[in-house]
C-alpha cells in the first residue's frame, strides 16, 4: 500500500515518515497557503531522508509556474490541488503526477474527473470515509479501474475495515506542527500505523 505523508514542515515529521518508508514526502510550496514551507527548508530537509520521492504540493499556482518550479527544485513528482487543474493536465505529460479531488465531490463527479484526468495522472487523492450500502459497489469498482490514495476521515480503528471495504492504492496523512523544534507528539499517526499493521 502506497503511502503520501503531506504539507510536511519540519524536519521532525519528515526523518519519521522516511524512517517508516512512506513512498512521498509533500511539501506545500506556495506561499501565502496553510501549511507553506519556504523551499530553502524543503532542500535542507532533503539532505536529510532518503527513500520519498520528494513532492511539490500546489493549489493556486498556473500550470506553468508549477512546472518551473519542479524543474527549478528537482521534485520528483507534483500533487495538483484542485479540478481546476484539468485542463492543464496535459501540460504534465511525462511527470509523476498526483492530483487531489476537492473534499464533498460525489461518486457521479468523481468518475468523470478520473476519465478525463486519468491519461496523465498517476494517483488520485479523495477525502474519503466510506459511502452509504448504495453506492459500496460503485466505489469499490471505481477503485479497482483508478489508483486513489484515501486521505481517511475515520478514527483509527476504522481504517482496517475501510481499507478492507474499499481497497485503495493508498493513504495520505498529512504532518503537523511541532511543540517546539524538534519535539512532537505522533501518537494519532503511530495509531494509524498499528492499524495498518492488522489490514
Amino acid at each position: 500500500m502506497l503511502l503520501y505523508a503531506s504539507t510536511i514542515t519540519n524536519l521532525t515529521d519528515a526523518r519519521y515518515f522516511a524512517a517508516r518508508e512512506v513512498n512521498f514526502l509533500g511539501f506545500n510550496l506556495e506561499t501565502g497557503t496553510p501549511g507553506y514551507l519556504d523551499p530553502i527548508y524543503m532542500k535542507a530537509m532533503r539532505e536529510w531522508v532518503e527513500g520519498p520521492a520528494i513532492t511539490g504540493e500546489f493549489s493556486r499556482s498556473t500550470a506553468t509556474t508549477v512546472l518551473e518550479a519542479a524543474d527549478f527544485f528537482g521534485l520528483d513528482a507534483v500533487c495538483l490541488r484542485g479540478t481546476h487543474y484539468l485542463d492543464a493536465l496535459p501540460m504534465f505529460e511525462g511527470r509523476t503526477l498526483l492530483l487531489e479531488i476537492e473534499p464533498g465531490v460525489g461518486l457521479a463527479e468523481t468518475e468523470r474527473i478520473f476519465e478525463q484526468a486519468a491519461p496523465w495522472v498517476k494517483w488520485f487523492i479523495l477525502h474519503f470515509s466510506g459511502a452509504d450500502a448504495a453506492e459500496t459497489a460503485a466505489w469499490q469498482n471505481l477503485f479497482r479501474r483508478y489508483p486513489a490514495l484515501l486521505q481517511p476521515e475515520v478514527a483509527a480503528e476504522q481504517l482496517p475495515q475501510l481499507i478492507a471495504d474499499y481497497q485503495p492504492a493508498g493513504l495520505l496523512l498529512r504532518g503537523g506542527e511541532e511543540v517546539q523544534v524538534g519535539v512532537k507528539s505522533f501518537d494519532e499517526i503511530e495509531a494509524i500505523f498499528e492499524a495498518l499493521e492488522r489490514v
